[in-house]
């Protein structure tokens, strides 16, 4: 059932519920006031003389009869003979009809009792109460029901008056749901349709801001802008593994098409064909490494955790990286033992082995890499700088781009410890950082070098919290 159909639904019901509590409200009150007009009838005092008509105040007031006030109202005294006759008793001065009490005596059947009768020279009604007598006969005494009529034909139409406006302000704003609400949803429905069947590059029109609709509306499509953004990261992406898996597959087949046709001579040709198909299959086993790492991270694979010095994995990477390059100054400005983040060790390291990779592998021998920790407020920040060519500011925008290169011509020749030889590993860093809810900047300028900087939250020992040591990457 759609929205529109439940608010129709809902405005009918509401209609109804109005209608029948009108109903009850005038029947509930004319049932009142007739009841208080019984109740004087009950009260009055029955005449035993006939009256040709008013009497005067000063006579009643000295009789056992109406009182002044009866006198000046709408009240009516009158006897019904057996043979059907009628007498006036009394008749008060307000009166403006004459009731036809004899029919009050034929609806209630000779019998004691109220009833509601009709006059004989006009539409006023009466409310009548009849008494037997014991000589035969019947007193009828009655009481005008004008005001009560006038009272519940006023009130009827204030009930009617107040259902029309309440009707046309929900009926205003049901087409104000309509224009702002349903009708800006409907869109966004039928532009998911028209996207599942084919029209991608549509989107729905933003209507007034502010509106949930509108939110909504802006929303979705942010969602198809997101979706296309992400198709294309996975395309290129595709398409960038396919390019660089290619390399090393043309190489191989190139040196197996050679080994075929005998090309090569003698031994040595064969062991440096050899060697040469080795250092390609390399190749593509670290760049399948580094996709299936960077998989598994957006995967959100669980994580060990445990506590890790960083300052440890510092010295750690800084003494690899002084075996790699003994000529390279390297400085490293970190307490061994502080600061402890509880990560994943083996991600950690690979962390700091990728960054101090990145400037060994990109930055002149000459440059000096220095190595920092330290403990600011509830994270850990470690640093890597180094002093060699820097990057231009849209170059460094990049850096964490999956494939991307600063130089395409540079040689993909893997330095041992070095993560990332076909553009990956900087992506995967990130991925890491990001995985233990820590954030990873660079600071470059040409001339000047480059700093990664990497803030982890110091977080708390899982066996304490009583966590597991296998906690899900957020």
């Amino acid at each position: 059932m759609s929205l529109r159909v439940r608010l129709l639904i809902v405005a009918v019901l509401l209609a109804a519920t109005y209608a029948v509590a009108a109903v009850v409200i005038v029947r509930s009150q004319q049932t009142l006031m007739i009841d208080q007009i019984d109740d004087q009838l009950s009260v009055l005092p029955p005449l035993a003389q006939p009256r040709p008509g008013p009497r005067p105040v000063d006579e009643i007031q000295n009789e056992n009869g109406p009182d002044e006030e009866t006198t000046y109202s709408e009240i009516y005294m009158g006897r019904v003979a057996a043979d059907g006759t009628t007498a006036v008793l009394f008749a008060g001065s307000l009166l403006s009809g004459s009731p036809d009490i004899a029919a009050a005596v034929e609806e209630t059947e000779g019998a004691a009792g109220i009833t509601t009768i009709g006059s004989t020279d006009s539409r006023q009604r009466f409310r009548a109460r009849v008494v037997p007598e014991p000589s035969g006969g019947w007193l009828v005494s009655t009481r005008s029901l004008s005001h009560v009529d006038e009272a519940i034909a006023g009130l009827r139409r204030t009930l009617i008056i107040g259902g029309v406006v309440a009707m046309a302000v929900l009926g205003l704003a049901m087409f104000w749901v309509q224009r702002l609400g349903l009708r800006p949803i409907a869109d966004v429905t039928r532009a998911a349709e028209a996207i599942t069947a084919g029209d991608r590059s549509l989107r729905v029109k933003v209507g007034r801001t502010g509106t949930e609709a509108a939110k909504l509306s802006e929303s979705f499509n942010l969602m198809l802008d997101e979706r296309d953004a992400a198709e294309t990261r996975v395309r290129q992406f595709v398409a960038d593994a396919s390019h660089e898996l290619r390399t090393p597959l043309t190489t191989i087949r190139g040196y197996l098409a050679l080994y075929e046709r005998g090309a090569f001579e003698n031994d040595a040709q064969i062991n440096d064909a050899m060697r040469r198909l080795g250092a390609e299959s390399e190749r593509m086993s670290a760049l399948v490494e580094d996709l299936l790492a960077l998989a598994s991270l957006d995967e959100g694979r669980p994580l060990s955790i445990e506590a890790v010095e960083m300052g440890r994995l510092l010295h750690d990477a800084g003494m690899d990286a002084g075996a790699i390059q003994p000529a390279r100054p390297i400085t490293i400005d970190a307490p061994k033992r502080e600061p402890v983040v509880f990560g994943d060790r083996a991600l950690l390291a690979q962390l700091v082995g990728i960054l101090v990779s990145n400037a060994l592998a990109h930055t002149p021998v000459s440059a000096a890499i220095s190595l920092s920790a330290a403990v600011k407020g509830s994270n850990a920040v470690i640093s890597v700088a180094d002093r060699g060519r820097g990057l231009e500011p849209e170059a460094a925008a990049k850096v964490f781009d999956r494939f991307w290169r600063a130089e395409e011509g540079r040689s993909r020749a893997r330095t041992p410890g070095v993560g990332g030889r076909s553009g990956l590993g900087l992506a995967i860093a990130r991925s890491i950082v990001e995985a233990h809810g820590g954030v990873i900047t660079l600071e470059s300028a040409t001339g000047v070098g480059s700093v990664f900087t990497v803030t982890l939250p110091l977080g708390n020992d899982p066996a304490l919290d009583g966590e597991s040591s296998d906690s899900p990457v957020a």
